[in-house]
């Protein structure tokens, strides 16, 4: 044969050494890549966000090598999942311990082989459990097709298991998702001619019809056949920065924001065993606080009945909530609507067994905020049980009382055997609620005008009708006296927190007891201690509020915070600027706030004021938290874009400022800052994207200028579960509904029927009143609208 026909022959069939230089090319191409991704999410001068894109890629990459490699050793898919969830989260707390990217998947292969080794210890099984034996990749079956199924699964699994378990990994790796022989001889650091060896040898030694068998089981359990794993690893990584401390106070307790975080995440995923672990570490776990909700919340979120209980069992109060916004009263339509059955179930008996609840209680509270005595009567006549029932918040008859200011009543539901001294769901009794007022039932908004209007006179009533004397009580009215007495015989009553988790301390400065306080502090009581709604204690808060100045330099001379606040509520600065500025009464006390060191907090900076902050000295400005949202309002384009440039780890708090702005430079913005790193997929802690905020609000070139920077158009948040479309509709958002929909939104995409567009834009159900006061004017218009591009409900 000729030079040229040896050339044509080798041309049209390649040699095996040639052969061999492309699988070599492709391989060292594809570890380029896989250490190129890595490289980014182990770049600590990355935005946290960019590296949680990157580490996202890598478990799109890897989650079925995991899932197929754990299953192999765990002989069971939720086993595998939960052992590969365990080891992703692993790989990304220790990726800085990498010390070469291009070694990253045998790395990783360790850390799987660790975690199935831990899943082996802790669950002594390693067979297939019933539930697994049972599952099925689509649709709901009928139990013949179950059964059918379950038995598939075992004949499946049984051949898998009768190969040596060198096979078993090859035969998972391969048919799970169809992975090259390549990449499973990176993952298991063999040659690739081994994985192929080993692979011919398992397919021989399997019945001929069981390799379809095989294939088809083994990718109907992948994890990439849908979003879920993905989600739930995205959910893990999402911890807040302000959780990542082990000295963590959102409630009143101080806990280990990590724990809390990880029980926040077990709840979520339906970890029973790891929940118990954690409060048996710490039981105050259970009311770890973030944006006023808590691993309940989470449990509930997730459809994880097992974890509702436990968490129920070990004392989880939603009504804690931070002015109950996330109480009991969201908390239930949300199981309720989204079909959690058993979750709902669990969830109403507790609410019943704490407070009586009975949804026929609202008969008995309206005819009581009618303030009309006979509809009252009639109410009771016909359901005398009510008089010792409860509505969702916990309200007795005697808080409603208490709150329209109606002293018959007190002595009706008295009769009728109302508890006057029960605890509602945020732990205040009718007394307390007497000295501050409800937050939802507002004193000036809602209370009829011919009311009585003072409210120690009810606190009075109560107490001449048998309301328990407690030392907060003594403190507000300034029983000095009775203060005095409880102390001798109980010093450490000082410091201790009454139901409604609020200090003596406060309610005497509240007030201006001055003595009250001496005695107070002279026993110990410390003005930092944390109360609801107050981390840094609220009684030099109270004070300013009422401008009580001796009260208030006592309190500092005892090292209270003089920059302490309420949430949503300002400082003490603030506070007592609003209450008395208008009249010129605050001079004194702002002089004392200010002499003991307080300033003007990051919220009340003027935009001149932030831009000085930003000239003066950048770095101290950005590692000031509340000012990088803020740069932006301020109009200095031409100071963003070089701060930006500068300080590229800090897109992400750049970004919030420009999300919800109407300037007309967004989308010059929003490019700018995904040049420097920003992730235009980037979420909360509840998956929201920044789609979600900008479509919230309406603003059209930040949703445009997001699209065009590749964000998900359709990607569902998991707290309510809906998409951008979604919270556009049910904003009222018309401009921003039709704008997504000619982007190609999906009109129905949603986590479930709950949350698709439809439903958040129409009235809802008469079951479901949750969402009726989020109803804009132009609700109909917009339903219109979503009906018009094939909406369902």
């Amino acid at each position: 044969m000729g030079r040229a026909s040896r050339l044509s022959s080798s041309s049209v069939n390649p040699s095996a050494e040639s052969r061999h230089s492309v699988a070599e090319w492709a391989q060292r191409r594809r570890m380029t890549v896989i250490a190129s991704v890595v490289g980014q999410a182990t770049d600590m001068g990355a935005s946290p966000a960019k590296r949680l894109e990157a580490f996202g890629e890598i478990v799109r990459r890897y989650q079925d090598m995991a899932v197929g490699y754990a299953f192999v050793r765990l002989g069971a898919f939720q086993l595998a999942e939960d052992a590969a969830q365990e080891a992703f989260l692993e790989a990304w707390k220790s990726l800085d311990s990498l010390q070469q990217p291009d070694a990253f998947v045998a790395w990783f292969r360790q850390i799987v082989s660790r975690s199935c080794a831990r899943m082996t210890r802790k669950r002594r099984v390693l067979t297939v459990p019933a539930e697994d034996a049972c599952e099925v990749a689509s649709g709901d079956p009928n139990p013949h097709e179950r059964a059918e199924a379950g038995e598939l699964h075992l004949r499946v699994m049984e051949a898998i298991r009768s190969l040596p378990e060198h096979e078993q990994l090859v035969t998972a790796l391969y048919y799970i998702d169809g992975y090259t022989q390549p990449e499973i001889a990176d993952f298991l650091e063999v040659p690739t001619g081994t994985v192929k060896s080993r692979l011919h040898k398992a397919r021989a030694r399997l019945q001929r019809g069981l390799i379809d068998m095989v294939r088809e089981n083994m990718r109907s359990h992948a994890p990439s056949r849908d979003d879920a794993f993905v989600t739930r690893i995205s959910a893990r990584l999402a911890q807040p920065e302000g959780m990542k401390t082990e000295h963590y106070v959102n409630d009143v307790i101080p806990v280990d924001g990590n724990d809390a975080w990880e029980l926040f995440c077990a709840a979520f995923d339906g970890d029973e065993e790891a929940a118990r672990q954690l409060l048996a570490k710490d039981p105050n776990l259970v009311h770890a606080q973030y944006w006023y909700q808590y691993p309940l919340h989470n449990a509930v979120r997730g459809n994880n009945p097992g974890v509702v209980r436990i968490l129920l069992d070990a004392g989880s109060e939603p009504g804690r909530s931070r002015f109950t916004y996330r109480g009991w009263r969201s908390l239930v339509p949300m199981a309720q609507e989204r079909g959690y059955t058993e979750v709902a179930a669990v969830l109403g008996s507790t609410l019943t067994g704490r407070y009586g609840y009975s949804p026929h209680f609202e008969l008995l509270a309206d005819a009581i905020r009618s303030r009309d005595r006979a509809a009252v009567e009639a109410v009771v006549a016909e359901r005398p049980t009510l008089a010792k029932a409860g509505d969702v918040r916990g309200n007795n008859a005697i808080h409603w009382a208490v709150m329209t200011r109606q002293l018959w009543l007190v002595d009706m539901m008295l009769e009728l055997g109302a508890d006057i001294d029960a605890p509602r769901a945020d732990g205040k009794s009718p007394i307390l609620l007497s000295l501050h007022g409800d937050y939802w039932y507002r004193t000036g908004r809602d209370m009829a005008p011919a009311s009585i209007r003072d409210g120690s006179i009810v606190t009075g009533y109560l107490l001449a009708k048998g309301a328990e004397y407690t030392l907060s009580v003594a403190c507000a009215v300034g029983d000095e006296e009775r203060v005095a007495d409880v102390l001798r015989d109980d010093p450490q009553a000082a410091n201790r927190l009454n139901s409604a988790r609020e200090s003596p301390l406060q309610h005497a400065a509240e007030h201006g007891r001055l003595n009250i306080v001496n005695l107070l502090l002279d026993h110990g009581a410390g003005p930092n201690q944390p109360e609801d709604l107050a981390p840094h204690g609220r009684a030099l808060y109270e004070a300013s509020a009422g401008n009580h100045i001796e009260v208030a330099r006592r309190l500092l001379d005892a090292g209270a915070d003089p920059n302490a606040g309420v949430d949503s509520s300002g400082c003490c600065l603030s506070i007592n600027e609003h209450r008395h500025g208008a009249r010129n009464q605050h001079d004194d006390m702002q002089t004392l706030l200010r002499e003991f060191g307080a300033v003007k907090q990051e919220y009340q900076l003027s935009p001149e004021e932030v831009l000085e902050a930003f000239r003066a000295d950048a770095s101290k400005a950005i590692g000031t938290t509340g000012l990088a949202p803020r740069l932006w309002d301020c109009g200095d384009f031409d100071l963003f874009q070089q701060i930006v440039t500068s300080y590229p780890e800090r897109v992400d708090q750049f970004a919030s400022g420009v999300l919800r702005s109407g300037d007309p430079r967004v989308r010059e913005a929003i490019r700018l800052l995904v040049e420097h790193g920003f992730n235009a997929n980037g979420t909360d802690w509840l998956g929201k994207t920044h789609l979600h905020t900008a479509a919230t609000d309406g603003k059209l070139d930040a949703a445009s200028a997001l699209l065009e920077c590749g964000a998900n158009i359709d990607a569902v948040e998991y707290d309510e579960g809906g998409t951008a479309l979604a919270w556009a509709a049910r904003k009222g958002k018309t401009e921003m509904v039709a704008f997504l929909l000619r982007e190609g939104a999906d009109v129905n995409a949603a986590q479930g029927d709950w949350a698709k567009p439809l439903r958040w834009a129409e009235a809802p159900n008469a079951d479901y009143p949750r969402y009726a006061a989020d109803l804009p004017a132009n609700s109909e218009e917009v339903a219109t609208l979503l009906r018009d591009h094939g909406a369902s409900r």
